[in-house]
């Protein structure tokens, strides 16, 4: 079983994720839901070891597709211009704390409609993060 996920399936959640990303890499773009899964698990997998960067642009994908109504595209392409700033020395740190998740990528490769079961893990996901979601809102506010 995953401690950061829960994903206790056949295989590591990252087996998982590699098979969701062949589905996923196959449907059009946009609105390019890969970018949508990529940030959900990335935010279930975080960890102290990481960096600013790291921390943030999966939460701050999952606060534009949740918050304001962004596609998977429009998220891309925010990561693009935010990787950009030149203010990146002074990103804050988000604080890393285990939390509990509602689904995982294992509950996505097993739904019927994998489409919906994404979003659905997004959504999921990024309530579960409800302590980061001031510093993430404020992180991502130009971009939105």
């Amino acid at each position: 079983m995953c401690s950061n996920c829960g994903y206790s399936g056949v295989g590591s959640c990252q087996d998982a994720f590699a098979e969701l990303s062949f589905y996923t890499m196959t449907q059009p773009r946009p609105p390019f839901i890969h970018q949508l899964s990529v940030d959900a698990y990335a935010a279930q997998h975080l960890d102290e070891s990481m960096s600013p960067i790291q921390r943030l642009f999966g939460l701050m994908g999952l606060c534009m597709v949740c918050e304001h109504g962004a596609t998977g595209y429009d998220v891309q392409m925010a990561h693009v211009a935010k990787s950009k700033d030149p203010k990146r020395a002074d990103w804050p740190l988000l604080e890393v704390r285990r939390l509990s998740f509602q689904m995982n990528v294992g509950d996505v490769l097993a739904a019927d409609d994998r489409d919906a079961a994404i979003r659905q893990w997004v959504e999921t996901t990024w309530a579960a993060y409800e302590y980061a979601h001031p510093l993430i809102r404020q992180f991502c506010s130009e971009l939105v």
